[in-house]
């Protein structure tokens, strides 16, 4: 059984073949699965880069299962988080080691089969070993945390004025990356008062949107209105990071990027490290993921679970768990 996402606001769980396995590649059982808000983008047929049907499920703690040809066997049993990119290996970014953009690349629960699922496929190059003693919980969040620890990487926080642009998941875990890598001040900007809570309850100052002026600022929401906003928000010299997903075109204020000499840098996915720094922040809990998980279905209940996660005021990061 898998999930399927045959069109727009059309979610199902429906029988699937016995996957098989081809050399290189591991069969996992997965033990917890986020829904995230590029999952609702797909859901709700906004996200640009994909195509129906879709099989989600990208953000994963499992367990290995079962072993194609050549794979080492210590991963047997093994407990593990997916790095879900697919990569070609061949491209001049491949091969320079930024394969998070890959020319050719593609992700699964996107382009390809993902985790919502009995079962599932990976090539071992795709696997995060994790600390037995991690919570399974925690485990499938390193895939959003190391989305964070991307962006927070892309830019100098230490002794800097930082604004986070956005209070869910993604906005959430990367003030706390930029709080532990030495930010001088830190906010966290919402709208809903529910997620300006949950900051204040991880130890983070969060706000309603003011005309407070930052040096960096990552725009975590993807919406035009917080670009725009982010514009506006930044010192002269200062750093954007734009980490939201954008299921529409936008405009925005150049003249101010030319005139205020801002920069304006795009932030997509991870490589290696960042999972690997990850692993690290949640197993010395230097970063907390708990708190976020607001409501928790059983792996089948795809359907109910996609329809909480709608409840933006409501919903932060949604669990689905083996039952």
């Amino acid at each position: 059984m898998r999930t399927l996402i045959s069109n727009p606001h059309q979610i199902s769980w429906v029988e699937a073949p016995e996957p098989i396995l081809s050399p290189g590649e591991v069969l996992l059982e997965p033990l917890a699965v986020g829904i995230c808000g590029s999952d609702i983008h797909v859901f709700e047929g906004q996200h640009p880069f994909v195509s129906y049907p879709v099989y989600p499920g990208h953000e994963v703690a499992a367990r290995v299962v079962h072993l194609g040809a050549g794979v080492d066997p210590s991963w047997q049993g093994a407990l593990v988080a997916i790095e879900p990119s697919i990569t070609c290996g061949r491209c001049e970014q491949c091969r320079s080691g930024h394969y998070n953009i890959c020319e050719n690349l593609k992700v699964m629960g996107f382009q390809a089969p993902g985790a919502m699922a009995d079962t599932f496929v990976s090539p071992t190059l795709n696997l995060h070993r994790l600390p037995e003693n991690l919570d399974i919980e925690l485990g499938a969040m390193v895939e959003p945390l190391a989305v964070a620890v991307h962006g927070v990487a892309l830019t100098q926080v230490q002794g800097r004025k930082v604004g986070v642009l956005g209070g869910g998941t993604i906005g959430l875990l990367v003030a706390q990356v930029a709080r532990a890598y030495g930010a001088a001040s830190l906010e966290v900007v919402d709208l809903l008062e529910s997620r300006r809570n949950v900051a204040k309850s991880l130890g983070l100052a969060a706000k309603a949107p003011d005309q407070a002026k930052y040096e960096v600022i990552f725009e975590c929401v993807g919406s035009e209105k917080a670009l725009e906003a982010a514009i506006q928000g930044i010192h002269k010299g200062g750093n954007i990071i734009v980490m939201g997903v954008y299921g529409k075109p936008t405009t925005l204020t150049a003249g101010l990027i030319q005139d205020w000499e801002i920069g304006l840098k795009g932030s997509l996915m991870y490589t290696y490290h960042d999972y690997q720094e990850a692993i690290r922040l949640f197993a010395s809990g230097l970063v907390e993921g708990k708190p976020l998980i607001t409501h928790r279905f059983a792996l089948s209940q795809v359907k109910e679970a996609f329809e909480a996660a709608l409840e933006r005021e409501k919903a932060l990061k949604v669990m689905l768990l083996v039952e």
